[in-house]
Order: C-alpha cells, then sequence, then structure tokens
C-alpha cells in the first residue's frame, strides 16, 4: 500500500472510532510505528486529524464526554482488554495479603480478579462485573448497595456514598472517563459516580488512576479529580509524548512492565 492511500485508510479508521492508538495502526498496516507518527503528523498538517498522545482522534467526534456519547458499557469489555489486562496485572502486584482495596466500576478491572486469585484481600466494590467474576479465591468481597445504575451495571448515589464511607483502604484503584494532562484534571462522562470516587481516593492510603490508550486527551462532562492526588497513574499502550508527570507510570501491553518515562 502506497503511502496516500494509507493517509487515506488511517483518516478512515479514525473518523469511524473516534481514536487510534499509534500501535494499533502500525500493526493494521504493516508498517512501524515511526512511519505511523509521520503519517500522523501530515494527517494533522492537513487538518484531518488531531494528534494526540498515544495516537490520533477524529476532528468531527464529540469532544466532551457525555453519557449520551460515551459507549454502553456492556460494549466496552473488548476494547482494549490487552491494555486493560497489563494495567490489572501491575496494580495486582502491589497488593499484599490482608490488603483492603477498593476497586472502581467499569471494565478496565474485568482481568483484575484473577491477578488476585493467590491473595487474602478484602474486596470493596460496586462494579457489579466484578460481583459477577467474584469467586472464594479472591479472598473476601464486600457490596456496596444503593441504586443500581444498568447503563454501567454499578450501584451509586446517596446509600451508596454513605456506605464507602465507612470503610478505609490501603489501596484504591480507580478508573475515568478521560484524562487532560495539560489541564490535570480526570473525568467520568456523568455525575453519578464521581462521588464514590471521590470519596475512595479520600479514604484511601494509596490511589491508583488506571488509564487505557482511548481515555488519554478526553475530556469528559464532570471533572472529580486532579491527576496529582493520584500515588501514580498507571497509563497502557506506547506513546510519543516525552513531558508526562513524574508519577505516571507507562505500560506495555505486549510485555506487561513499567516502561520508563524519560
Amino acid at each position: 500500500m502506497i503511502a496516500s492511500q494509507r493517509l487515506e485508510k488511517i483518516t478512515e479508521l479514525v473518523e469511524r472510532n473516534g481514536f487510534a492508538s499509534t500501535r494499533e495502526l502500525a500493526q493494521e498496516f504493516r508498517v512501524t510505528e515511526v512511519t505511523i507518527r509521520k503519517d500522523l503528523d501530515e494527517l494533522e498538517r492537513q487538518k484531518r486529524i488531531l494528534k494526540v498522545y498515544g495516537g490520533a482522534k477524529s476532528l468531527s467526534k464529540k469532544r466532551i464526554l457525555t453519557t449520551e456519547a460515551e459507549t454502553l458499557m456492556a460494549d466496552r469489555t473488548g476494547i482494549n482488554y490487552r491494555e486493560k489486562d497489563a494495567l490489572c496485572k501491575y496494580a495486582a502486584n502491589l497488593v499484599n495479603d490482608g490488603d483492603c482495596i477498593f476497586i472502581d466500576g467499569g471494565t478496565t478491572f474485568l482481568p483484575f480478579l484473577k491477578y488476585l486469585e493467590d491473595k487474602k484481600v478484602k474486596i470493596v466494590s460496586h462494579n457489579q462485573m466484578i460481583v459477577d467474576q467474584f469467586n472464594s479465591k479472591n479472598g473476601e468481597l464486600i457490596i456496596l448497595g444503593g441504586t443500581y445504575l444498568p447503563y454501567y451495571k454499578m450501584c451509586a448515589g446517596p446509600m451508596t456514598v454513605e456506605q464507602i464511607s465507612k470503610f478505609n483502604f490501603d489501596y484504591a484503584s480507580i478508573s475515568c472517563a478521560g484524562i487532560d494532562v495539560d489541564l490535570n484534571k480526570a473525568y467520568t462522562a456523568e455525575m453519578d459516580t464521581a462521588e464514590i470516587k471521590k470519596m475512595a481516593i479520600r479514604l484511601a492510603e494509596k490511589s491508583f488512576l488506571m488509564v487505557d490508550s482511548s481515555k488519554l486527551n478526553v475530556r469528559g462532562f464532570y471533572s472529580y479529580a486532579t491527576l496529582d492526588e493520584f500515588v501514580a497513574v498507571l497509563v497502557s499502550g506506547k506513546g510519543t509524548r516525552k513531558e508526562l508527570p513524574d508519577h505516571f507510570v507507562l505500560l506495555d501491553a505486549d510485555e506487561c512492565q513499567s516502561k520508563p518515562n524519560d
């Protein structure tokens, strides 16, 4: 495929999906990531895409992520699964026997329990997907109740916030709809779950934000935390941006190990 054809295909793919990572594009077109970055530079120069950390975003897609624009939870389970797996593996390695941990809502944490099977921990969560996957090998699960939100497959509301306020955590693993590094903010697409996230961060000795590449440079409807409130921001997927804060940990989805931020 010649370069001009590849540029057209890249534009179509980004427009269709809203975001495409550098790695995905390199694999799709069987070229190096260096070549893809040059292609993205050219497409941005032509004002056909927006080049962001880790890949490219569509110029025509909605810039502020709201509930109406967000993908249905059930449809997210397979999106960037390998990246989510790398995030969960890294986070699980930080957990020790006897720890009490909070696991937030969202599909980011679907691989988490398999990495906790050999650890005796107390898990607190309002995430129904965690409940569905849990078995006795994972220690003890405490389920937070409240108003069930089928769209998000989790509980939220005043009852959930009141219940979580009774706990203290060694670790809290938190998800987001997007982050903006320049503005130093983490976002949700709605307000229902934000108070739970804020409470978990407040009650935890250490909080970690888990971010796959599709959530980079995505501004959501509601900002619930600054990025420096987290001990570490775990980011999966390769990128090109070098000026990330020191507490960002870059993870390679293939190697499932930390990549230095330099």
